[in-house]
């Protein structure tokens, strides 16, 4: 026999209170006048303990000794008294939280937890407390009563009443709001913040039996059309003709629904009362709002159908439910039931509720034991049921669609009676929902698509750069398989809808693992709403970063009262992302002299070691934050995969800002050094680069170097072509480091080499000066004068003989020798073993083999341009440059050029 036991418990339930709000209770200031709404002990909160009598002298003599661990202590007066100069402290705590529960308390000289947490102590008087003279409680305090706090007492922590709270005179109040939070008040008041609640619904189908408890559904709505249910704590009061039936705590909505009993048959309000957080209710019947609360009504009959479909997931077979047709008997107000072993002819009709219109009309399969049917929505079918020896008969249903939709069962059954006949319409009506088995997030079909995940392979693609818009789509995805993860293949559902679904951005690569960060969605709630014919929503969305991606689920959905997981998720890969722009810093480099304390002008100078130019090259997003996964690996685009490809800053150029000459690369129209990049760091530096200051015919005085090296946009430009911006709005620019040597006395000197003749006996050698000499000053005439350049000890030469009577060559000492001369070598020593020579402090001299044979040996010294000068010894070519001249007299000797008188003596 089917039977359902009636328990007194649930049919006469307790009365309660709604639960309050802990920060609704504890305010600064102390708030009181709480009465009902306020802190209700526990219902079992230990024995009594007796009075708890405190004294400087004997301590408290409660078997507590005034030391309390966490938990519940319930005593009948509390008496604390101090005495003398200073404080006393009763109470010592360890842990959170002790609540200590009193009749009455007295204060006297005393602090209580002096070394404890504010919120390691709650005590709670229910008559009235005064806090007054010298008395400190570090701790939570909640008075049934008036509480006052004046005179010199002081409380820090919390303090409230159910009646009047007053702090006056001298009283100290000091609040400590994490004391609130962090308190366990043993389910006194709800901790944490309070929801943003919009409203309560009660939602329930009509039709009850008397004999069975009805299921009503009570929600906790976020906003006016409950799309969002809040996820903190309710506690509410669910009424019955207007007296309170049942206290019901839940988070979002009840799971299970609340239980309303009336075994009296007949029609009741429901309703409900105190609520906390405090928020006006709503009444669903059948998914319909009633108009009034009044009409928030529910009958119980005697007889009747009765059913609860299971929510279940779309295209998957429901769990099996119980049919049944039950009566009440009525001397034991048990359910009976009518059809055992019978089969009958029901009644099924079904319809949606959620959403309603739909976009696909989709039929449910009703599924009985000797039969199934397909219904069409709207639709009616006659289906013949078999009852077991029970009176029950297990049903399946399968929607293969997602909403929320109603299913009813009718039946007219034939009473007979001693007047004959009569007909009785057995009919009950509920509803399910039918959720989405999973999600799956994939690419508008115009996406472009990376396959590997390899920035430089061929089929990974760019999408769209950080910040730039894309088409994203996501579908809701019915049930295929318990062991399914992948949702791509999963048949559609198109009557899905529901607000602020929350999804995120889940980088693939660079992954997690090796530094990748997740950045984040433009849209990161999507409003699914699909229309017509439409099978999948369309999201427009950007990412802040860089690389490829799979979105995911935020967090559980809560649809129609039914949650769906966030891991029913599946993505298709989407990118690759490059960066919207490229952020640009550089350091401030250094030059080295090339000769000493100067350089010459002409003269190649290089960047000191740890002071060439060097750039930071980052990644930024269109909303000009960073976008870090660009940094790493072979993200960070500007530096080629190969080494071979990689940028050179071939577009680079110098720019004087001394207004003196021009200054361009020692290898101009090439370049000079190269470009080297560091992963860590993200940089580019150029090494061995050199630079030199182009001379004019016309002399000038020494000056300090100051010039900019630009970089082109070319050099500032990765693989993908994203190139250097100031911003996301602007354009492609160059890059500049700016005065380069500004105040570094980087002195540079306008110089030649100069040869004397020399003059020497046939049969010795022949020593001939030279010196290296610089432009000190140029006269209004603009004629120069030279001197020589003590500085120079780095100024070389070379005597090798040289046949190329050019000013091209750089090394080598040419001769023209007389007719029937002999050949004689140069050197740069007097043994006449070196023919490579320094200059020192600007001076040294050239030494000539001895040639036996006298003449004229004339003289060219091939030298660095910058030791060269316009000589124009041709007479017609002022500004070509040439290689200083001399001549060489053998036989010929004429004496020092410091003696003024010279003879032999003997």
């Amino acid at each position: 026999m089917f039977k359902i036991v009636l328990s007194l418990a649930l049919l006469f339930p307790a009365l309660a209170i709604a639960v309050p709000y802990c920060s609704d209770i504890f305010t600064d200031p102390p708030t009181g006048d709480h009465g009902e709404n306020g802190l209700t002990p526990p219902a079992n909160i230990g024995p009594p303990l007796g009075d708890l009598n405190c004294t400087r002298k004997r301590g408290c003599d409660n078997s507590t000794s005034g030391y309390f661990l966490p938990g519940d202590y319930s005593f009948s007066e509390g008496n604390f008294h101090g005495g003398g100069p200073s404080l006393v402290n009763h109470i010592t705590t360890n842990g959170t939280t002790a609540r200590l529960y009193f009749d009455r308390v007295s204060l006297s000289g005393v602090s209580l937890n002096t070394y404890g947490k504010a919120e390691d102590l709650i005590i709670y008087v229910r008559e009235d407390l005064t806090i007054a003279g010298h008395n400190h409680i570090n701790g939570i305090i909640y008075v049934v009563g008036n509480v006052s706090l004046t005179g010199n007492g002081s409380v820090t922590g919390g303090l409230a009443a159910g009646g009047s709270a007053g702090v006056g005179g001298n009283g100290d109040f000091v609040f400590d709001e994490e004391a609130i939070d962090n308190a366990d008040f043993g389910g006194m008041c709800i901790p944490g913040p309070k929801p943003d609640l919009n409203h309560y619904r009660l939602e329930f189908s009509s039709g009850a039996l008397s004999c069975k408890a009805k299921d009503i559904l009570i929600r906790a709505c976020a906003d006016e059309y409950c799309a969002t249910e809040t996820s903190v704590l309710s506690s509410v009061d669910l009424t019955k003709n207007g007296g309170v039936y049942s206290t019901v705590n839940f988070a979002g909505h009840t799971v299970p629904a609340a239980e309303l009993w009336h075994a009296d048959g007949g029609t009741v309000l429901v309703g409900l009362g105190a609520t906390a957080p405090s928020a006006p209710y709503r009444c669903f019947i059948d998914g319909l709002e009633v108009a009034n609360i009044a009409d928030c009504q529910l009958t119980f009959e005697d007889t009747g159908f009765y059913f609860d479909a299971p929510d279940t997931i779309s295209y998957k077979d429901s769990g099996q439910f119980e049919l049944f047709a039950a009566t009440k008997d009525p001397v034991t107000q048990k359910c009976e039931s009518l059809f055992k072993n019978q089969t009958k002819s029901v009644d099924f009709s079904f319809n949606y509720k959620d959403p309603n219109p739909v976009n696909n009309p989709a039929s449910l399969m009703l599924t009985a034991p000797t039969q199934s049917k397909v219904i069409a929505g709207g639709d009616t079918e006659s289906v013949s049921v078999k009852f077991d020896a029970e009176g029950k008969a297990l049903l399946t249903v399968n929607y293969p669609e997602a909403g929320e939709v109603t299913l009813k069962a009718s039946h007219t059954h034939t009473v007979n009676t001693p007047n004959g006949s009569e007909e009785l319409v057995l009919e009950h009506q509920d509803s399910f929902v039918a959720k989405p088995a999973g999600f799956h997030f994939f690419n508008e079909s115009a996406n472009n698509r990376c396959a590997s995940s390899d920035p430089y392979d061929a089929d990974c693609k760019v999408l769209a750069k950080a910040g730039e818009s894309f088409d994203m789509r996501l579908k809701a995805a019915g049930w295929t398989s318990d062991e399914d993860s992948d949702f791509s293949d999963n048949p559609v559902l198109q009557n899905f809808k529901h607000s602020n679904i929350q999804i995120q951005a889940a980088v693939e690569a660079p992954s997690l693992a090796d530094g990748g960060t997740n950045g984040s969605f433009s849209t990161s709630a999507v409003d699914f709403n699909l229309s017509g014919s439409e099978s999948s929503q369309l999201i427009s969305q950007s990412w802040t970063e860089v690389g490829t991606l799979t979105a995911k689920l935020t967090q559980d959905i809560s649809y129609l009262g039914v949650t769906i997981s966030k891991d029913n998720a599946s993505s298709e890969l989407f990118g690759r992302f490059t960066p919207a722009y490229l952020d640009i810093s550089g350091n401030s480099p250094s030059l080295t002299h090339s000769c000493g304390s100067f350089t010459y002008i002409d003269q190649p100078f290089g960047f000191s070691g740890g002071g060439e130019p060097i750039i930071q090259v980052r990644g930024m997003a269109s909303d000009d934050s960073e976008a870090r996964n660009y940094q790493l690996g072979d993200w960070w685009r500007y530096k080629h995969k190969e080494e071979a490809s990689r940028n050179q800053w071939l577009g680079r150029g110098y720019e004087d800002k001394t207004g003196e000459l021009q200054v361009q690369d020692s290898e101009y129209p090439g370049l000079s050094g190269s470009v080297s990049y560091a992963n860590n760091a993200n940089t580019a530096t150029l090494t061995g680069a050199k630079v030199e200051y182009v001379r004019l015919p016309t002399p000038m005085v020494p000056f300090d170097a100051k010039f900019d090296l630009k970089l082109a946009v070319t050099d500032l430009t990765d693989e993908d072509g994203i190139c250097y911006q100031a911003d996301s709005s602007g354009s492609c620019q160059p890059f500049s480091f700016e005065d380069i040597a500004d105040g570094a006395s980087f002195e540079l000197r306008y110089g030649r080499l100069q040869l004397d003749n020399g003059y020497s006996p046939q049969s010795e050698s022949l020593r001939l000066p030279l010196r290296t000499e610089y432009v000190s000053a140029v006269d209004a005439a603009n004629v120069p004068t030279w001197v020589t350049n003590g500085d120079d000890s780095c100024s070389v030469y070379n005597t090798v003989t040289s046949t190329d009577t050019t000013e091209a060559v750089t090394t080598g000492m040419n001769m023209t020798l007389p007719a029937g001369f002999p050949a004689i070598t140069a050197h740069s020593n007097d043994e006449l073993t070196s023919q490579s020579g320094t200059a020192l402090q600007g001076v040294n001299h050239i030494y000539f083999t001895a040639p036996n044979t006298p003449g004229e040996v004339r003289l060219k010294q091939h030298v660095e341009p910058w030791l060269k000068w316009y000589w124009n010894y041709d007479g017609n070519k002022p500004n070509a440059l040439y290689d200083p001249r001399a001549s060489a007299f053998f036989g010929t000797y004429r004496g020092h050029d410091k003696v003024i008188y010279w003879h032999e003596v003997n």
